[in-house]
Order: structure tokens, then C-alpha cells, then sequence
């Protein structure tokens, strides 16, 4: 009989003597969270992060040898410092209502002034959820590639070449009229790979692709959860594109912080918005949603920024702090944490922009990026006309001898 991976680590690890001149810690602890699969909240399923969390935690709970309760915040809010206090689960730690936080939170200097972290769990980078874009209409595909300049210039060229193949056409008695030239200068440019990958690649361009262009957008406003970091670092913000996207969430509050993810994707959806969170909780919100509706709504923009630490949440000068800190840093050591991270976040997320292959920008070739193109095309047609000019005057020559 086979032994499961994760008994065979708990054994590893019951044999690891980590305990030594420990203080015997409390059995039991009052742990607060305000997300699934912690407390049920309709409409919204576990992230990946809060799974993770929920996962080491219990992990935790089983080494150290306490009983777990959980309850929540009466906000359901993470922890931000709003009119003059803490609210969410750094507010009930700081009011001794919690003894933990069990989800995983980002580690930034204001939240440590108030309360203690234990070391990371997992670094993250943050996200833009965005609205799926719609495939853009290949009607005018082909006149996409280049740009009016080029254009000028390729028929320019064209006119010229079939001018002068009608001509020589002409002088040898050859039956191919004007419009059979044409015809084939044509076949054999828009038989090139550039034309033809824009008529069969299905083309997405996203509504923005970076944290900037999300800035000075007049079509699409950021949203994030309130009380959390993300909202915390732009509403400080002095100058910059963090300083414009605080404005924004001062302008329209009520718009732009929300209360939980379900809101976030939704304003997602809706089209006007793109939701500010950790890139991993994004994937599993944009998973979800597709498993429900059947269909890629939301996608990821290209650009991640403000990458940060994740670790639990404990009160000033907790005694579960030194215990939590060796065996996260011990899970660390021998692979829980990545074996976690593996078995919950998706290797592939059908939604995302990048795993279609899709272009984010049709590409638009200027006349500076194919000036050396016609150049090369000039020469040769000066050189095939000189040689057309002296063919001539020799035969001239040759039929009055």
C-alpha cells in the first residue's frame, strides 16, 4: 500500500525535534478571516491564496498541537486604518477579540506598527483583471500591416513595375494586357505571411495592457478591495502612476473599493473597470468564472507590478510567534509550500491572453521599418530599366547593320 506524499512529509516532520527550550504554548486559538473557504459568504468560492493559507495553517495547527476556531471580521474586512483606527482582522487582533489572522496578508510597514507578521508564506506580484476583449473584425484586416505611407508607396511601386511589364509586353509582341500584371504583382504580395497571419490568427487586443495605461485611461477606472494593501499603498501614493490610480479611489469610492472579489470580477465584467489583486487569487477568480459561465469573461493584462510578502497575522508579542516562524521556515525548508502551491494554483488558465498566442497589438509596420525594402525595390528597377534601355540601342544598332 502506497503512502500519500503529504503523511509521508507529517512523518519527516514529527521526526525533526524543533521544540527544544520552547515555552508550552495554549491549546487552543481564535483565528478570524474574512474569506471562503474560512467563512462561507455567497457567491464567492476559495482563491488559490486562501487555500494555501487554509492548507499551511492547518499544517500548522497539527505540528504545534492547538485546536483551531474560525470566525470573522465584522467588516469582513482585511485590516486597513481608517478614521482614526484599525478595522477587519487587524482591528480585532488589536482589540484581543482574535488570537490570529488566518488569511494571508501583505506584509507592509503600516500594518506592522500595529500588529506583529510571521515570516512569509509566499510572495506575490498584484494583477489587472480586465474584460475579456472581443475578437477584432478582419473587414480591414488587411490594411492593418503597414501604414498609409507604405501603402502609398507599395502601389506606387506596383503601378510602376506593371507600367513597365506592360511596356516590354508591348515591345515584344506579347499578349498579357495591363490589368494581367496588376494581377500578378497583387497575388504575390498578399500571398506573404504577414497578411495571411492577420486573416486566420484570431486577433485580441486588450482593453489596456499596463498598470499606466489603466492610470490615464478615460474608458476604464482600477478597482480594488478596500482595507487592503493595494489601497493602502495608492491612497498614500505622492506622485506617479500609484499617486494617480489613489485619485481615482478618492474620486469614486463607492465605485472603485469594493467589499470582496465577487464585486472586483463583476465591475470586471462589466467592462469599465480592471480589478487590482494578487496575480494568483486573480487566476482562480478568472477559473471560477469561467467554469460557471462556460466562458472567458475576464483575462489578465500583460504588466504585474508591486510585488510583496504574504504571512499570517499575530497580536504584539504573540507566543505562537517564534513556534510559527520555525515551522513555516522549516515548511519552507522541505517543499510544503511549493508542494501546496503546485497541487492548488492552475498550470494553465484558459482565459489567459498570452496562452492563446493571440497578439496584444496588431502590428503596424511604418515606412521607416521598410524604407531599405524599397529601396532595394528602386535599385532594381532603375537597374532592369538601364538594362531595358540598353537592350534596346543595341538591337537598334545591331538591325541597321
Amino acid at each position: 500500500m502506497l503512502i500519500p506524499t503529504s503523511y509521508l512529509f507529517l512523518i519527516f516532520l514529527s521526526l525533526i525535534n524543533v521544540a527544544e527550550n520552547q515555552v508550552p504554548l495554549p491549546s487552543y486559538m481564535l483565528a478570524t478571516s474574512p474569506e471562503p473557504p474560512f467563512v462561507e459568504i455567497p457567491g464567492i468560492k476559495s482563491s488559490y491564496f486562501a487555500l494555501i493559507a487554509r492548507d499551511t495553517l492547518y499544517l500548522l495547527a497539527t505540528r504545534l498541537q492547538f485546536s483551531l476556531t474560525i470566525t470573522h471580521p465584522p467588516d469582513f474586512l482585511f485590516g486597513g486604518y481608517n478614521n482614526g483606527k484599525w478595522d477587519g482582522i487587524i482591528g480585532q487582533l488589536l482589540r484581543k477579540e482574535a488570537d490570529l489572522g488566518a488569511s494571508l496578508n501583505a506584509i507592509t510597514y503600516a500594518r506592522y506598527t500595529a500588529i506583529d507578521f510571521s515570516v512569509p508564506v509566499i510572495y506575490d506580484v498584484t494583477g489587472i483583471l480586465i474584460p475579456f476583449p472581443d475578437e477584432s473584425s478582419k473587414i480591414m484586416a488587411a490594411l492593418q500591416p503597414f501604414s498609409i505611407e507604405v501603402w502609398m508607396a507599395f502601389f506606387s511601386a506596383t503601378f510602376l513595375i506593371c507600367l513597365t511589364l506592360s511596356v516590354e509586353g508591348k515591345i515584344n509582341s506579347s499578349k498579357k494586357t495591363f490589368g494581367d500584371h496588376i494581377m500578378w504583382v497583387i497575388s504575390i504580395i498578399t500571398s506573404q505571411g504577414v497578411l495571411t497571419s492577420l486573416l486566420a490568427v484570431p486577433n485580441y487586443v486588450p482593453i489596456i495592457n499596463t498598470l499606466d495605461e489603466l492610470a490615464t485611461s478615460s474608458i476604464i477606472k482600477p478597482v480594488t478591495i478596500r482595507s487592503t494593501a493595494v489601497d493602502d499603498m495608492m491612497l498614500n501614493a505622492k506622485n506617479g502612476t500609484y499617486k494617480l490610480i489613489g485619485d481615482t479611489f478618492r474620486k469614486y469610492p463607492n465605485e472603485t473599493l469594493v467589499a470582496n472579489t465577487l464585486v472586483g470580477v463583476n465591475r470586471a465584467v462589466e467592462g469599465g473597470y480592471g480589478f487590482l489583486e494578487p496575480r494568483t487569487s486573480l487566476l482562480s477568480l478568472m477559473e471560477n468564472d469561467r467554469k460557471e459561465h462556460k466562458v472567458c469573461r475576464v483575462t489578465l493584462a500583460k504588466e504585474t507590478f508591486y510585488p510583496r510578502a504574504f504571512a499570517y497575522l499575530l497580536p504584539k508579542k504573540s507566543p505562537f510567534k517564534d513556534a510559527f516562524d520555525r515551522q513555516i521556515l522549516l515548511f519552507q525548508q522541505f517543499g510544503f509550500i511549493i508542494h501546496f502551491q503546485r497541487k492548488i494554483v492552475l498550470q494553465s488558465n484558459r482565459c489567459l491572453l498570452q496562452k492563446k498566442k493571440v497578439r496584444s497589438r496588431a502590428p503596424r509596420f511604418t515606412l521607416d521599418h521598410v524604407s531599405s525594402s524599397f529601396v532595394i525595390l528602386f535599385v532594381g528597377y532603375a537597374a532592369s530599366f538601364s538594362s531595358f534601355v540598353f537592350e534596346n540601342i543595341r538591337n537598334t544598332f545591331d538591325y541597321d547593320w
